[in-house]
């Protein structure tokens, strides 16, 4: 009898650890990543790119990175068509942005191109975040372009 009742334990030590290895298991909430750019553009002297990123309406909470790459010349051939070549790159730290908030990055322009890339983590997949690109004449203040960045779903 007890041979039995060991031998039934054991089955059911089994059964139970096989079935717990079919169990999900919980990880942290990851968001969902969104990501939106300005490809390349010249921005001259005197003038400014900056980048804004906002939560629209409801109560979002981002968590937002800014991309940045500068560009340098590096030729033309005979039909225009010239070369650009990366001077320097970077990414910023994350900055979480709540409901009713906004972040900006900005970058001075020098002649030659920048592209500016947005990294965006929601919590919710129907997130309303929201990113402008302005051009801003540095010494009057007025926005002399303005771009609406779109979001697609993903990472840089």
């Amino acid at each position: 009898m007890k041979r039995q009742s060991t031998l039934s334990i054991a089955i059911s030590l089994t059964l139970l650890l096989s079935m717990k290895t079919f169990v999900p298991t919980a990880h942290g909430q990851q968001g969902h990543r969104f990501r939106g750019g300005t490809g390349v553009i010249t921005v001259g002297i005197g003038q400014i790119l900056r980048i804004t990123v906002n939560t629209g309406s409801g109560n979002d909470k981002l968590r937002v990175r800014f991309a940045w790459m500068r560009y340098m010349p590096a030729g033309c051939n005979n039909d225009g068509v010239c070369l650009h070549t990366v001077q320097s790159q970077g990414i910023t730290a994350p900055v979480n942005v709540g409901a009713g908030e906004a972040a900006s990055y900005d970058v001075q322009g020098n002649g030659n191109g920048v592209r500016v890339g947005v990294l965006v983590t929601a919590g919710d997949f129907n997130s309303d975040a929201r990113a402008d690109a302005l051009i801003i004449n540095s010494a009057t203040g007025e926005v002399t372009s303005h771009v609406v960045i779109w979001f697609v779903e993903g990472d840089f």
